[in-house]
């Protein structure tokens, strides 16, 4: 239709405003001396620069996840993400 504006509903990234599509990433922790990693983490990633965003609920299990790898006293964990 003519006049009819089509909504473009393609998220951008914030970093550099390039296209975000879901994905999965893998996210890196340092604490203290140890160092955990989550592979498998679903997340938007940008398709231009690699930046990836994790929405709150894998933000949640994730903090679940470093809470319950505290308790092994490993200096490296390599771990991979599953939805509770």
């Amino acid at each position: 239709m003519a006049g009819r504006k089509e909504k473009n509903n393609t998220k951008k990234c914030p970093l550099c405003g390039g296209r975000m599509s879901d994905g999965m990433t893998v996210a890196p922790f340092f604490i203290n001396d140890r160092v955990i990693v989550i592979k498998d983490v679903p997340a938007e990633v940008c398709g231009d620069c690699g930046e990836a965003y994790m929405k709150s609920r894998v933000v949640d299990r994730i903090e679940a996840l470093l809470d319950r790898l505290e308790d092994l006293h490993s200096e490296v964990s390599i771990v991979h993400y599953k939805a509770a």
